[in-house]
């Protein structure tokens, strides 16, 4: 059974095509397949894809944004908490507010460059302030991000811990990206944004994001494993 982002999330037309859930598993899997191309270089198994299908249909969301011929040409996945293996990196009081994550975001092949992603990312900003997300946070490739910079244009920044940018290094991790990736492809960048006062008050405050009051250093590098 599809969770509530699914039943209350409605079809958004634009002039381009239309954002609307992803419902079936065949448009799923036609889509994430994007993550098997370079700079990605991530093995997907059929299981791999049938698995995280199912974390969004339990407690997530994913979008498709779909031309008016019915072809998907990008999606962007949302989840509705912070992840168990990210809360390290944030304030042990981070349960207090309400966050959503952006646990992928890709474009076909044939469709990048004419703002797909800029697109999903603005409309998942607006879906947040309709819906009291205190804030927004996603993970992204340190090395060769394709949507960094539309994150950053979206008004994204670093997550910070004690002063200093965090990375995630995935290198030792079930869930690396290869065996054949650079070193530097391995580790992970937090962005994120506030939505609401709170989230940005609370975000402030703890030190996980610079503003206003914070004592922040930029671009120290602090790697977790």
């Amino acid at each position: 059974m599809m969770n509530e982002l699914y039943k209350t999330m409605k079809p958004i037309y634009l002039e381009e095509g239309v954002i609307k859930p992803i419902v079936e598993f065949e448009e799923f899997s036609d889509i994430i397949e994007v993550f098997t191309e370079p700079p990605y270089g991530e093995p997907l198994t059929l299981e791999d894809k049938q698995e995280e299908f199912a974390g969004y249909v339990n407690h997530g969301l994913a979008l498709g944004y779909y031309n008016y011929e019915g072809e998907i040409m990008g999606y962007i996945g949302l989840m509705d908490e912070v992840e168990d293996e990210h809360k390290e990196y944030f304030d042990k009081n981070i349960d207090l507010i309400k966050p959503l994550y952006v646990y992928g975001v890709a474009t076909k092949s044939k469709f990048r460059g004419h703002g797909i992603a800029t697109v999903l990312i603005d409309v998942v900003n607006s879906y947040a302030a309709s819906n009291d997300i205190d804030f927004i946070y996603c993970r992204i490739n340190h090395k060769d991000s394709m949507s960094e910079a539309i994150f950053r244009k979206n008004g994204y920044t670093d997550l910070y811990q004690d002063g200093e940018v965090v990375f995630q290094d995935i290198s030792d991790q079930a869930f690396r990206i290869s065996e054949k990736t650079d070193p530097e492809g391995n580790l992970k960048r937090f962005l994120l944004t506030s939505i609401t006062e709170k989230g940005e008050e609370f975000l402030t405050l703890t030190g996980s994001m610079a503003g206003k009051g914070s004592q922040i250093e930029e671009e120290k590098v602090f790697v977790l494993k």
